[in-house]
């Protein structure tokens, strides 16, 4: 962790920024240096989640694949350690904010090398791809429309040995992380309505499907993939947002103060005996071989 902090620290965010914003041909607001360090500082901060996430599952002699890479920090770290990483991230047509600071980041580590796949999880092919020894993704599930054919495509590209690790919302619990709120997952436009500020950009909650652990027990059991669900993830999820001031305040107001109570009150002992299923977020390792 503290050689991806160095990794990190070497990158010129705000080069990179001011970059971004010369480079609008507009100026809107979407592309000011403020909210481009924004993103850059959560893509950031999320790699290191991610890398908690995989670490205690790299080998060097992997075959690794990213999916939904974001900008790619977290694969681009990888291959700087000497991990064989590929990273998959679907091109969204090359003029947005978020394209152009993933092509920067890419061209200012051009020297490594990494391949990056432009196509959607569901379009990964034997033929073509693989095999991967790993495959993982953080926050990326719930945003894939057709989950079960990418689910389906990515255990064709897996290795006889490998394993697919992901983390994502599970939304039995009706919360939705991205914006703090309560959700309905049967009463989205109700719940859009109800709980979202007039103000809010409702390009993430359009992408959502609503993903529940169950319905992935389901999956891999018709699918004949063996799974695992790791436990105490909502009491890690909280004490995260109680320990990290980027995280907290992105769910900041009653689930924060909610977070820290638990955290400081004893409560955790507790939360951290609650099932998977009736948790959020869920973490899940599937497998061909039990």
């Amino acid at each position: 962790m503290n050689r991806l902090d160095q990794f990190l620290g070497a990158i010129p965010f705000e080069k990179i920024a001011a970059d971004i914003q010369a480079a609008s041909a507009d100026q809107t607001d979407d592309t000011n240096i403020e909210k481009v360090a924004t993103m850059l500082d959560t893509y950031a901060n999320e790699s290191r989640v991610t890398l908690a996430l995989i670490a205690e599952h790299l080998q060097t002699d992997q075959s690794i694949l990213e999916v939904g890479a974001g900008l790619c920090f977290t694969s681009l770290f990888l291959k700087a350690e000497g991990y064989n990483i590929t990273a998959l991230e679907p091109a969204i047509g090359g003029f947005g904010m978020f394209e152009q600071l993933k092509n920067m980041v890419l061209a200012h580590h051009q020297p490594l090398k990494l391949q990056v796949i432009t196509e959607p999880a569901q379009s990964l092919h034997t033929d073509q791809h693989g095999p991967f020894d790993l495959i993982f993704s953080n926050n990326v599930m719930e945003h894939i429309p057709d989950w079960q054919g990418a689910l389906s495509a990515m255990a064709s590209v897996l290795s006889a040995q490998g394993k697919m690790v992901h983390a994502c919302p599970n939304y039995s619990i009706p919360y939705e992380p991205h914006y703090g709120t309560p959700a309905l997952r049967y009463f989205p436009g109700l719940s859009r309505s109800l709980f979202l500020s007039s103000d809010a950009d409702l390009g993430i909650w359009h992408s959502l499907n609503f993903i529940t652990c169950r319905q992935i027990k389901k999956y891999c059991k018709n699918q004949q993939l063996h799974y695992y669900f790791q436990e105490s993830l909502l009491y890690n999820a909280l004490k995260r947002i109680d320990d990290d001031p980027l995280f907290k305040q992105r769910h900041q107001g009653m689930i924060a103060n909610i977070a820290t109570f638990i955290m400081r009150s004893g409560l955790g002992s507790i939360i951290k005996r609650i099932p998977p299923t009736m948790a959020t977020p869920m973490i899940v390792e599937i497998s061909k071989k039990e």
